[in-house]
């Protein structure tokens, strides 16, 4: 029989599991319904909007995003001038991207947007859910932060 804590382990790890799926069915699904917006290309914005100019290979590492979707992805942003290409000036054979001021707006709007949403799917709720959920998320990202990146220690 195994111990109490790989007991408590792989029921975090089953409750994780479910918790996807049914996160990206009430969530994340709607999001590109509500925006107009892939997922990847806000995720994208957000990223540029937190950390500036980035090369193309850093942003899709830091989002698990393949370079051939990135660089279709990047493509695309650029089509709807939400970012813009730059040369790096210490690497040549680097490009990087920058988020532009439609880009800024664009995100914004799309917060907004989203939050409404999520507002609205939280009015539902009675108090009691409202502020079992709050706790909840509070502790989930508590603990969340604790974890290092894959790979990392």
């Amino acid at each position: 029989m195994t111990g109490v804590r790989e007991e408590m382990i792989e029921a975090a790890s089953r409750n994780l599991l479910r918790l996807f799926p049914l996160f990206h069915g009430k969530f994340i699904s709607r999001q590109r319904a509500v925006s107009g917006m892939q997922l990847a290309g806000f995720r994208v914005l957000g990223v540029l909007l937190r950390n500036g100019s980035l090369p193309i290979s850093e942003v899709g590492k830091r989002l698990y995003i393949s370079k051939p979707y990135m660089t279709r992805l990047v493509d695309n942003l650029i089509a709807e001038d939400l970012v813009e290409r730059l040369p790096d000036m210490s690497d040549r054979r680097v490009t990087n991207i920058r988020i532009t001021e439609k880009g800024r707006k664009r995100i914004t709007e799309i917060r907004t947007i989203v939050k409404d949403d999520i507002d609205e799917l939280l009015s539902d709720l009675d108090d009691d859910d409202i502020s079992t959920l709050n706790e909840s998320l509070k502790n989930l990202n508590r603990i969340l932060d604790k974890l290092g990146e894959p790979g990392q220690p």
